[in-house]
């Protein structure tokens, strides 16, 4: 308990010699303009990135449409194909 005392008189101290309330209020309004300064940036740099994923899943979404386009004939085929298998497992199945 003797050495809580003292720590307590020595933080006290310390306090009182070394404690500006103007520096504590200038520390916490620059801390808190580079707070807001860093939540906006971040807030700029993830709008930035969304913007270049959603453009990205656009073009590629574009570009299988255009393929699908392309080789319509295949692409038909392989679904009808696809069906034909999946519908002999089932019926199989059910048998």
């Amino acid at each position: 308990m003797l050495s809580l005392a003292r720590a307590e008189r020595k933080a006290a101290r310390l306090v009182k010699d070394h404690f500006d309330v103007g520096d504590l209020h200038d520390q916490l309004d620059a801390l808190r303009s580079y707070v807001n300064e860093l939540s906006a940036s971040a807030g700029k740099s993830a709008s930035h990135q969304f913007g270049r994923a959603r453009d990205y899943a656009s073009d590629a979404a574009h570009e299988a449409e255009e393929a699908m386009k392309d080789n319509l004939a295949a692409s038909l085929l392989l679904a009808v194909g696809v069906g034909v298998v999946v519908g002999y497992f089932l019926r199989r199945g059910t048998e």
